[in-house]
């Protein structure tokens, strides 16, 4: 014997179905929800950190005893001989080899001064005449200071080493330097 179905139980069956299907629709299709898949213009790139400054060797610098010009020790050297040189120096580095160091040209004698502006590095900074000889010496400078460290006389030439370096050398006042 077979059962009819009747409209009214027909009608029950469809809207059932409906509801379950809306239903499913909402719990696992979001429309606002994007895909897995990304397009070029959704990926979100980090900034890159600006590149560290590598040591660039220019040359070489000696350290020569007053009175007897023996070489005391010897650096290599990165030269700063233009405005923008001058003004990086020695920022931004987190290290220096013991042996190196920077020469900043100055292109006119007169009093000199420096600071530490976003210099991480303790150092020791030389003040050098036009006869290449260290008229001011300013030892373990402060990083980051803002601080002027000027020479007490005036100045051509300014070496920068790590600090400790002078001590460690016997390097002082009067002592000259070759390059």
């Amino acid at each position: 014997m077979k059962i009819k179905p009747s409209l009214y139980n027909i009608t029950i069956a469809v809207i059932l179905l409906l509801i379950i299907l809306i239903g499913s629709m909402v719990l696992f299709v979001n429309p606002d929800k994007p895909g897995v898949r990304k397009s070029p213009d959704m990926v979100i790139e980090q900034p890159a950190k600006p590149a560290k400054p590598a040591f660039r060797k220019d040359g070489e610098l000696k350290f020569l005893k007053a009175g007897s010009n023996t070489v005391v020790s010897s650096i290599e050297i990165e030269v700063a001989n233009n405005d923008a040189a001058r003004e990086q120096g020695l920022m931004f580095r987190d290290t220096m080899a013991g042996n190196a160091g920077m020469l900043f040209m100055m292109g006119t004698e007169e009093m000199q001064a420096f600071w530490m502006k976003n210099t991480i590095i303790p150092l020791d900074i030389l003040y050098v005449d036009s006869e290449r000889r260290i008229v001011s010496i300013h030892k373990n400078t402060t990083p980051f200071s803002l601080d002027q460290i000027p020479s007490d006389k005036p100045a051509l030439y300014v070496v920068e080493v790590n600090a400790g370096y002078t001590d460690k050398y016997g390097i002082v006042v009067g002592d000259f330097i070759s390059f």
